[in-house]
């Protein structure tokens, strides 16, 4: 057992991890999706981001398949609480609904983690463009395809939602899910996923931009609703406004239509219910909600049988034998005899009266709220109208009112109270059918668009008179209501309007929705954007990164000192190479500048290096140890805006100068060495040859002039020698002076013009595109030699009776001189080293045209001591033609110069 007791608790503390993080993930998954809902537009109360699907996608990807459960559980309690229904409710059935939707979000989740992982592949840093590409269309748009047919269905099936609203919805519902995966599983990623480094590094370029772009699109959102509120509401109050003016309108309306009625009885002394009948047929059919028009008059006590006998005898005129009464209800609402008291106001006349002749006799001050509202209308003069009462002739019990007009004796009406209560005549009455004086004035507004409710608030307490079938307000619609009071006939009301559900679809508008929609589209498309150009940064990263590796590895290991600094002379790199040559470490190096170390680029500007770059270049170099040190400086540079650095690969030529000297010293020795017996045999070859010992044969003679002729090119062959070591020990020193081109040139074909007879070649001498006074900076002697051996050289290799082309000619501030021949040219493969030391196209060209393979190299050598330059152009087959360039003199005499 102890042995598995490590084991059991590694595997319970990983079991009580993975519990939590399934209970935080269902948290999150009604939390967020509670927060969606907030961006819910009316009046459907669609969300266009449900970020919850996002989230749950992400975990799974992260945390496995395990966290499906959570998925399953968050969704279930979100919709549960989405449907309102309490705990104490719960049942097999109200769980089905959410429990089904769940079932659908978490397939979407496990169909979309599992292709990508099989399809794509995850863990990811997602740096790759189709990658991402992949990740966000499948967890997206493709996934939800599943989710929202599912829900929809799931819907639809239960009558929650009706076919017309089941592609809107489904609509909706995806679109809603697939902007949630596009934004919210990327901060997920950033907030959990692996690699850490690179997500990390994500927080500030992908996360905080598509949290503010999406905190704006909210804002603008809320904006939105605010504005479509407040276009709603205006424009519900308006209609509200206008139906309530209407309602008052109306009341008013009735109040002043019975005024004629109080008119005629005020003008007539005695009025007839014929007469009574006739004038107020029109009134009633003209006015709807008037269900009758009575005339009340006031009969003292000691009038009562009067009055008694005379409505009798009207009702016996009109078919009725019956003896009328003045009467009133009992406690049981039976009608009974009135009691004695000083006056009574019973209705003598009424119109219609077949609906209305059980009325006749009924003294309407016998109750107290018809009574309250006469003597208001007897003091004041002006309709009263009485509390909300069950109206008399109506059997139904529907709610009315009355409104009393009073009638004076005279008339004007009195001026005094106590004069008003002692002429009142009576009171003309009409009844009111509160739902159809309403509805009379409500007819021009559809039925559909509002709920209405009107109550009698005189007394301080609401009486309700009139309401409309009232179903529950939305709760963002509370704030359309309208509410109004007024005051007719004596009586204050109290009007208060909604808007219904089909008002509120009617004016919904989707602009909110589209606008919310739209946005986070673009902030999802952002949100990839921005993964795109991370991950391409990530990329380019990488790659600098193996490549700085890659570099340092070669620099560090390279066989050759390199030194990289910068324009203003400070080095940056060394590598170890470097270290060693110079004796300083790396620190010591990165201190220095680089004119301490090689004193040639000491005040070298950015100019003067780059000019130095392209070619290798002999310096001295001081070591740590005070050794100068004899380098071969390579120079190139590499520039970014605004910097440029300087690559110097240096290579330690001191053991290569040392035997250089040596072997100069060694052939200068030899060729000193060489020249004095040369001397002395060519001396006394030449008196022998000249007979000083006497006739020597014709045979010997002969043998005599070429030995002589050996000596001389032997001879010839030491002077090249030390001339080529000389130049290249720099112990020439040339002094060069202003000299007449052409006559150089003239003094040249002279010299040479019997060797080139010798040969049977012709000289032609071409000055006609040189001016005769042009003058270059050289050495006489030297620039001499130089012309010699071009010459000679082209004698050589010229055949029998051809010519060699002298020509001279300008060309800017430089004058060229050219020397072509009609040899065979050049071959291509020499070419190359045409002006090195010794070299010839062929062995055999020292045997047939002599020379020893040094004069080109000597050309080469004096033209760059006199600051001008050779070269060649040649034709295998057709001949060669060499050319000198040398610098112009100044218009202005100039003093001889030394170059060395």
């Amino acid at each position: 057992m102890s042995l598995n007791y490590p084991l059991s608790s590694t595997l319970f503390w990983r079991l009580l991890w993975q519990g939590g993080r399934i209970i935080l993930l269902a948290a999150a998954y009604v939390q967020s999706g509670q927060l969606a809902m907030l961006l819910a537009a009316p009046p459907g109360f669609v969300s266009a981001i449900f970020p919850p699907v996002g989230v749950s996608l992400a975990a799974v990807l992260i945390w496995g398949y395990p966290m499906l459960l959570g998925v399953f559980l968050g969704s279930s309690l979100l919709n549960l609480s989405i449907s309102g229904v309490s705990i104490a409710a719960l049942s097999l059935e109200s769980l089905l609904v959410p429990c089904s939707i769940a079932l659908g979000t978490t397939a979407q989740c496990l169909v979309a983690s599992w292709s990508i992982k099989r399809w794509v592949g995850f863990p990811s840093a997602m740096t790759a463009d189709k990658q991402i590409f992949w990740i966000l269309l499948i967890g997206g748009p493709l996934s939800c395809l599943l989710s929202a047919t599912a829900g929809i269905s799931v819907l639809y099936h239960h009558q929650i939602i009706t076919s017309g609203q089941l592609l809107f919805s489904w609509w909706s519902w995806w679109v809603g899910d697939s902007i949630g995966v596009l934004i919210a599983m990327p901060l997920m990623f950033i907030a959990f996923a692996s690699p850490r480094d690179i997500w990390r590094s994500r927080i500030s370029t992908v996360g905080l931009p598509l949290l503010l772009s999406c905190a704006l699109m909210v804002v603008l959102f809320f904006r939105t609703i605010e504005d479509e509120q407040s276009r709603l509401q205006q424009h519900f109050h308006e209609q509200a406004k206008l139906m309530a003016q209407s309602i008052q309108s109306r009341l008013e309306l009735y109040t002043s239509a019975i005024k004629p009625v109080e008119r005629f009885f005020a003008a007539s002394a005695k009025v007839s219910n014929t007469d009574f009948a006739t004038f107020v047929s029109a009134t009633a059919q003209n006015h709807a909600g008037i269900r009758a028009l009575s005339w009340n008059p006031k009969v003292l006590q000691q009038e009562r049988l009067q009055f008694e006998a005379e409505l009798t005898q009207d009702a016996n005129s009109t078919g009725q034998v019956a003896r009328l009464s003045i009467n009133e209800r009992d406690d049981d609402d039976t009608l009974v005899p009135a009691g004695n008291r000083a006056s009574y106001f019973p209705i003598r006349y009424i119109e219609p009266l077949a609906q209305n002749r059980a009325a006749l006799g009924y003294d309407v001050a016998s109750e107290p709220v018809r009574q309250q509202a006469m003597f208001k209308a007897r003091n004041s003069g002006n309709a009263s109208l009485t509390a909300p009462l069950s109206m008399v002739q109506d059997h139904q019990h529907q709610i009315g009112m009355l409104l009393f007009y009073p009638v004076y004796q005279g008339h004007q009406l009195p001026a005094t109270l106590a004069g008003r209560q002692q002429l009142l005549r009576g009171y003309v009455v009409a009844v009111l059918h509160i739902t159809e004086v309403i509805a009379s004035a409500l007819v021009s507004y559809p039925q559909q668009s509002f709920q209405l409710q009107l109550d009698d608030i005189s007394t301080g307490r609401a009486l309700p008179l009139y309401h409309t079938q009232s179903n529950p307000v939305p709760a963002y619609a509370r704030a359309l209501a309208w509410q109004q009071e007024f005051e007719v006939a004596g009586r204050r009301f109290s009007l208060h309007i909604e808007p219904s559900e089909q008002f509120l679809q009617a004016q919904s508008s989707l602009q909110p929705w589209a606008i919310l929609t739209g946005g986070l589209l673009l902030c999802s498309l952002l949100g990839g954007f921005l993964l795109s150009v991370t991950g391409r940064a990530e990329q380019v990263r990488r790659q600098v990164k193996q490549r700085t590796l890659e570099l340092t590895g070669i620099l560090n290991n390279a066989a050759e000192a390199i030194l990289i600094f910068n324009s203003a002379g400070g080095i940056e790199r060394a590598n170890i190479a470097a270290q060693q040559l110079f004796g300083y470490s790396n620190n010591q190096l990165l201190q220095l500048p680089i004119g301490s170390l090689l004193p040639e680029f000491k005040h070298a500007g950015e100019t003067e290096l780059s000019q130095k770059q392209g070619r290798a270049i002999e310096a001295v170099g001081n070591s740590a140890a005070g050794v100068m040190l004899e380098l071969e400086i390579s120079l190139s540079s590499y520039s970014l805006p605004g910097h440029t650095w300087f690559i110097c690969l240096l290579h330690d030529i001191s053991e290569r100068k040392k035997i250089a000297r040596l072997k100069s010293e060694f052939v200068a020795t030899v060729s000193h060495e060489l020249r004095t017996p040369l001397t002395s045999i060519k001396g006394a070859l030449e008196l022998v040859n000249a007979g000083v010992l006497g006739t020597i044969p014709e045979a010997a003679g002969n043998m005599l002039c070429l030995a002589c002729k050996n000596t001389e090119r032997l001879e010839l062959l030491v002077n090249d020698i030390l001339d080529i070591e000389k130049l290249e020990l720099a112990e020439a020193s040339l002094v060069l002076s202003p000299l007449n081109l052409a006559d150089q040139l003239q003094l040249a074909l002279q010299q040479n013009q019997s060797y080139a007879t010798s040969y049977a070649v012709t000289l032609c001498l071409d000055m006609e595109q040189l001016p005769a006074t042009t003058k270059v900076m050289a050495h006489n002697q030297r620039l001499q030699q130089v012309f010699s051996n071009l010459i000679s050289n082209a004698v050589k290799f010229s055949p029998a009776q051809s010519q060699v082309q002298i020509k001279a000619r300008l060309q800017g501030q430089q004058a060229i001189v050219s020397f072509s021949d009609q040899g065979p040219g050049i071959a291509e493969e020499f070419r190359s080293r045409i002006f090195q030391k010794f070299a010839q196209a062929d062995g055999s060209d020292t045997r047939q045209r002599g020379g020893t393979g040094l004069g080109l190299s000597i050309c080469k050598a004096l033209m760059e001591k006199m600051h001008g330059s050779i070269g060649f152009d040649s034709i295998e087959g057709k001949g060669s033609t060499f050319f000198i360039i040398l610098p112009l003199v100044d218009e202005e005499p100039e003093a001889p110069t030394s170059a060395g």
